[in-house]
C-alpha cells in the first residue's frame, strides 16, 4: 500500500527496453539477411556439406525465433510500463478531482456566511437586527445553522467523503 516513488528508474527501463527493441530490430535483419543468402547459395554437392548447410539453416531460424521471442517480451514489458504510467497519472488526476470537490464544498459551505456578514457589515442605518440587542447572537446562530445544513447536505450526498 505504499507509493510508488522511484519513477526515474521506471523511465530509465523503458528507455533501456525501448533500447533493447531497436538492437533486437538490427539482429533479427542480420538474421534475416544471413538466412536469405544461406538460401541463395548453391546446394553443396557432398552429403557431408549439405548436412552441414542443413543444420546452419535450423540453427539460424532458431536463432531468428528467439529473437523474435525477445521483441514480443519487450514489447508487452514497454506496454507494462506505460500502463504504470498511464496508471499514476490517472490517480493524481483523481486525487486533484477530490481536492477540488472539498474546496468546492467549502466556498459552498462559507459563501452564504460571507454574504451574511458583508451585509450586516454595511454602513446602513436601518439593516433588520442591527440595532437589537440579541441581533448578533440571532445572525450568529443563523449562520451556524447554515453552515451545519450545508454540511450536512454535502456529506450526505457524499461530497465530502473520501474516495478509496
Amino acid at each position: 500500500r505504499s507509493r510508488f516513488t522511484n519513477w526515474g528508474a521506471l523511465m530509465e527501463a523503458r528507455q533501456s527496453l525501448h533500447h533493447l527493441d531497436e538492437i533486437c530490430e538490427d539482429q533479427r535483419a542480420a538474421m534475416q539477411d544471413w538466412i536469405d543468402s544461406l538460401e541463395t547459395l548453391p546446394v553443396p554437392k557432398g552429403e557431408t556439406e549439405r548436412r552441414e548447410r542443413e543444420l546452419i539453416m535450423i540453427r539460424s531460424r532458431d536463432v531468428l525465433e528467439h529473437i523474435e521471442r525477445v521483441v514480443h517480451h519487450v514489447h508487452r514489458l514497454e506496454q507494462n510500463a506505460e500502463t504504470a504510467v498511464q496508471m499514476h497519472f490517472s490517480v493524481q488526476g483523481h486525487r486533484a478531482n477530490d481536492i477540488m470537490r472539498v474546496l468546492t464544498v467549502l466556498t459552498a459551505v462559507f459563501l452564504p456566511l460571507n454574504l451574511i456578514a458583508g451585509i450586516f457589515g454595511m454602513n446602513f442605518e436601518f439593516i433588520p437586527l442591527v440595532h437589537k440587542a440579541d441581533g448578533f447572537w440571532i445572525a450568529m446562530t443563523s449562520m451556524l445553522v447554515i453552515a451545519v445544513l450545508l454540511v450536512l447536505i454535502f456529506w450526505r450526498k457524499r461530497y465530502l467523503a473520501r474516495t478509496r
